[in-house]
């Protein structure tokens, strides 16, 4: 099969056509060419709507959030914005450009991944 020849600014082209920019679930921002899909509720509790959001944004919700917390969250109605650790990223992340991305630090240690735990003596 013959590949499909396309001139050089097929991408910005494409771009203007397509569907206007949707804003990021999490922090509002609108979201630029990389986005990934999220299930607010985990596919492992049921969960199957997905929803718009930049992949530092996934990041920090995963580091930050169990699939049992996410599940609180959506049961009661309230915004991952008040969990403290949630709402500093998304105050921080606000005035950045739409593809910006910085490594995420590990929020809390997941049991059964091998890390390990500090405590202070």
């Amino acid at each position: 099969m013959a590949r499909k020849v396309r001139d050089a600014d097929w991408l910005t082209r494409d771009a203007v056509e397509g569907k206007p920019a949707e804003p990021c679930w999490l922090c509002g921002r609108l979201l630029g060419q990389t986005v990934d899909r999220f299930h607010p509720i985990p596919k492992s509790r049921g969960g199957r709507d997905t929803v718009p959001v930049h992949p530092i944004c996934r990041e920090t919700i995963d580091a930050n959030l169990s699939a049992s917390e996410l599940v609180r969250h959506a049961e009661a109605g309230t915004a991952l914005t008040d969990t403290e650790s949630i709402a500093r990223f998304v105050k921080w992340v606000a005035n950045k450009p739409a593809d910006f991305h910085s490594a995420t630090k590990a929020g809390r240690s997941k049991p059964g991944t091998g890390g390990t735990h500090r405590e202070r003596v």
